[in-house]
This record gives C-alpha cells, structure tokens and sequence, in this order.
C-alpha cells in the first residue's frame, strides 16, 4: 500500500536556528504567526471534506520554530478537536522545550499530539529533553529527515531552485524527493510541497520574479473529496520548472550565511 501523504501547518515562518539551505526557507522568512483564526476557518472547512478523516498519515504542527508562537496551545487544541482522528505531531528543534510552562505539556497530553525532535547542531541535551517530555507524559521521538538520519543531522538536503523556470516540469516532478507526500496547509488552500508554498520568501528577499503562487495550489473551497487531493498530489505543478533535482545535493549542517547560493541551482 502506497504511504498516506503527510499535511504540514507552518505554525510561524521563521525560526530561532539559522540552518543554510532550510527546506522550509526559515532564515530568509519574516516573523509570521499563523493566525488563530483564520486556522480554525481553514481547519473547519478542511475537516468538513468528504473522506478526510483518515486521508493523511499525519498532520504536522511545525515551522519555522512552532515553540515561537504565543498561541501554540490553540493550534493543537484547534487541530485536535477538528481532526479527531488524524494522527498529529510537533515538530521543533527542541531549543525552547525546557521554557514551555504546564498548559503547553497538558495540551500535548489531553490531545494525543506526539513531540518530533529535529536534533540538529548547535548540541543541545537531548537525552534531557526526551526526559523531560516522558516526565510530562508525551510521546516523543526524533524526526527522519529526508536524508535519512534521525541522530544529530549533521547534513542537510539543499535545495537546487532555479530561478528562471527553465526546468522540464514533469520531469522534475517525477524526479522530486518529496513525492506528492508533503503537502502544505497555507493561506486557505492545500500545497503540493514546501517549495511552492513558501518559495515566497526567498523570492522578497533577493529579488526573483518567480511565477504566481495561487498556481500551484488547490483552494480548500474548491475541494469536495480527499479524493481531489489525491488527484492533485499526484500531478506537476508550475513551481516544479523552479526546481533542478538533478542538482540536489546534501551538505554539512552550518548556519544560513545571506547567501542566496544555499538554495539555488549551480549555474
């Protein structure tokens, strides 16, 4: 059987830890909170689609840093009470676990939502943090990322975008590393990766004209069944002419240096 899709929720859009090359292009992004709500709009309207209930292999509460929010505790309560039975999960660097106060642990708990670590450098005491979360009672565990590893992430996928589009669209597609599995929930509409939802901030901060955004999404009003999604994840996009897969490359973790080159295509 073919795995379920994964439906990330950028809880904020920038982050406390600079990674170069963020697939999530978190150090290129202005401070941004996920508005309250209009979540809640998005989450009734998404739960409200025919076959949905158990459509995605998770629901991932994740940023940017998520643990930034003021309002962290409505996001899981809002996600919780309108996906009841969608697997849910929290994904952070774990830098600000040990300032998260009691209504922040009880909501993870009362809403069955497990804790993804991302262990990536600077080293942080993780082995403390996953004591610290089996003493608040929550399921916690450490995130996979695309290259593989779970233990320290000294390296990262970069990204290979081209700015230009001049990439064959369907073959980047079937090229593509995120397969169709990582949808995005953003500005009312479904995503089909974190690319074509978010590419935003790197084109406001070094100036590329890359093509509109609203292109490459489905809005949540035009859905009728999980089935529309389906069909929509497995097709190209127009974003995917930015994308030069077969420039990927991984890299040593280090911190994003202004450099615009950390996520572009060689030229």
């Amino acid at each position: 059987m073919a795995a379920k899709p994964k439906l990330d929720v950028q809880v904020c859009d920038h982050c406390n830890l600079r990674c170069a090359g963020c697939l999530h292009l978190a150090p290129l992004a202005e401070e941004r909170f996920l508005n309250i709500e209009t979540y809640e709009r998005d989450l009734s309207r998404l739960a409200s689609i025919d076959g949905i209930e158990n459509y995605f292999g998770s629901i991932a509460l994740m940023g940017g840093e998520p643990l930034l929010h003021p309002r962290l505790v409505d996001v899981v309560r809002i996600t919780r009470a309108h996906l009841p039975l969608q697997n849910v999960v929290l994904c952070t660097n774990g830098l600000l676990l040990k300032r998260m106060d009691d209504d922040f642990w009880c909501a993870l708990v009362e809403c069955d939502v497990k804790l993804l670590i991302s262990p990536y450098p600077p080293h942080v005491d993780y082995e403390g943090l996953t004591a610290l979360a089996h003493e608040k009672g929550v399921h916690v565990g450490f995130a996979r990322d695309i290259t593989g590893t779970t233990d320290g992430k000294e390296a990262f996928l970069r990204l290979a975008i081209d700015t230009e589009g001049k990439c064959d669209q369907s073959r980047s597609f079937t090229s593509c590393p995120f397969g169709g599995c990582y949808l995005q929930l953003a500005r009312g509409a479904v995503w089909p990766c974190q690319v074509a939802a978010h590419h935003r901030s790197l084109s406001k901060r070094f100036g590329y004209d890359m093509h509109g955004d609203f292109a490459d999404s489905l809005p949540l009003a035009s859905i009728s069944s999980a089935d529309d999604i389906e069909t929509f994840r497995r097709m190209p996009h127009p974003m995917c002419r930015h994308c030069d897969n077969d420039s990927l490359a991984v890299a040593p973790w280090e911190r994003f240096s202004l450099d615009a080159a950390e996520w572009l295509a060689p030229r």
